[in-house]
């Protein structure tokens, strides 16, 4: 689980009046799996937090669901969708799910390119055009800096998981070893991405 969602969870946990939603699978061992599990308390960030608040799980809507999953999903559907839109996943990926949808279902499937917009229609998604190329580069320098400052955000929560939970005085040694080497290689991409 990331650093902002920790954050979420240690403001919210507590709470018997919120909901939290999972949405998708928890791996064993993750706070996520502890808490959809029915944990009545969970460390986040070194403190112990009570969980008080409503929990749901959601397993049908991971983003990693595969291609027997997504297609029986569609089959599931009384009245059959008249179009379908792939906007997540791996290029490659879309267009293997793509063609089998197609194979199998005969619905039509798009799949848009960055910076193309649609308007979609009772019974068709019509490509109404592209974005001129400074909007999209506009855009993806906001998305540069958006994710830059994601990245500040984590590594301020991975510097207190650090300080709190696995760099204690039981930490051993191959651990220490074993964090240092992946922050060099963290620090060596940055410093390719700036060169």
């Amino acid at each position: 689980m990331y650093g902002r969602i920790k954050h979420h969870l240690k403001h919210n946990l507590w709470n018997s009046n919120n909901t939290i939603l999972f949405v998708g699978y928890q791996a064993p061992g993750t706070l996520g799996r502890k808490i959809v599990e029915g944990a009545k308390k969970v460390k986040i960030f070194g403190e112990e937090i009570a969980v008080n608040a409503r929990i749901e799980y959601i397993e049908g809507y991971s983003g990693h669901a595969d291609q027997e999953w997504l297609m029986n999903f569609i089959y599931s559907f009384i009245n059959k969708p008249k179009q379908i839109i792939l906007v997540h996943g791996e290029r490659t990926s879309q267009e293997e799910l793509k063609e089998k949808i197609l194979e199998e279902t005969k619905i039509p499937v798009t799949i848009p390119k960055y910076g193309e917009i649609y308007e979609i229609e009772e019974e068709k998604v019509i490509l109404e055009g592209r974005l001129e190329l400074e909007s999209v580069k506009r855009i993806r320098r906001v998305e540069i800096i958006n994710t830059v400052k994601m990245l500040k955000d984590e590594m301020s929560d991975m510097e207190e998981i650090l300080k709190t939970e696995i760099l204690t005085e039981e930490t051993k040694e191959d651990d220490i070893n074993s964090i240092t080497l992946k922050l060099k290689e963290i620090e060596k991409l940055i410093v390719s991405i700036i060169e």
